[in-house]
């Protein structure tokens, strides 16, 4: 609103009609107040800024307005949201006439609603972001010690792969003794026929050799078959263990491509949040 007064200064009263047209030219966030040396004489609110008409109120000394007058020095400050319910930028220099003569003082009051609103969401996402990549630096070091786990299960995989494997050269060699005392059962009976009566107690020894190598030779054969049952397990195990290493691996790699991405886009928060604040 313009006040009703008619002794405004003629320099002071060309700014005041001109200043609907400068506030649509600055921004709709913009309020503008003028004063001459005693009083508003203008005051143009926007959405944000409206804090009620101070059209023709007289000025005192603890208007902002009043001390730029005296001092004759522009006065930049910044009102909190808790003051007003609406942050803003107030900026407020002195008038002089061409003579240098002080004649008023306008103040230039620009919300920073969506600069504070940037400020919050770039710290929320800051601060998620950071909470976002000390979490995949946590599962990292999870995923690490699965990784180093796996390595040592495959080690061990490994040992159980090679002890399969000379479990069998022991039943090999088991098997040849038993064929050996097959054979050395054999010959005592053979040797126990042709002694006759003087061979008959060694001819029931030696059927209990053959015997004994019989139920060795089974045995042996049992304990292979169980041995290579064991031995495909073994070799499946390894499969499992491959593939689990492989993605371990993958997964540790793409933790750590989230947690790098994560911090780029934590500094980018972070400098959108530097922008927004010089705004």
């Amino acid at each position: 609103m313009i006040t009703n007064e008619t002794d405004i200064h003629p320099e002071l009263a060309s700014i005041v009609n001109f200043a609907p047209i400068l506030k649509q030219l600055i921004s709709s966030d913009v309020a503008l107040i003028i004063s001459d040396c005693e009083k508003i004489i203008f005051q143009s609110s926007s959405e944000d800024l409206d804090f009620g008409d101070f059209t023709n109120n007289k000025l005192t000394e603890q208007d902002p307005i009043y001390t730029v007058l005296r001092t004759r020095k522009v006065q930049v400050t910044e009102v909190p949201k808790e003051m007003y319910g609406v942050p803003f930028r107030g900026a407020i220099a002195p008038i002089t006439s061409r003579a240098g003569e002080v004649i008023g003082g306008i103040a230039v009051n620009t919300s920073l609603r969506n600069q504070t609103n940037l400020v919050e969401v770039a710290e929320r996402f800051t601060m998620s972001s950071e909470n976002i990549q000390a979490s995949t630096g946590e599962l990292s070091n999870t995923a690490n010690e699965l990784i180093e786990y796996m390595q040592n299960l495959s080690e061990a995989q490994a040992e159980m792969f090679k002890q399969v494997e000379n479990s069998s050269k022991m039943l090999e060699i088991i098997n040849n003794v038993a064929k050996n005392t097959r054979i050395l059962g054999f010959n005592a009976g053979i040797e126990a026929a042709r002694s006759g009566e003087h061979g008959k107690g060694f001819s029931v020894v030696a059927k209990e050799i053959t015997k004994l190598a019989d139920l060795s030779a089974k045995s042996v054969e049992d304990v292979r078959q169980l041995m290579n049952l064991l031995k495909v397990k073994v070799e499946q195990i390894e499969e499992i263990v491959n593939e689990t290493n492989s993605i371990s691996n993958q997964q540790f790699n793409s933790i750590n491509e989230i947690s790098k991405a994560m911090s780029n886009l934590t500094l980018v928060a972070e400098n959108i949040e530097d922008l927004a604040k010089k705004i």
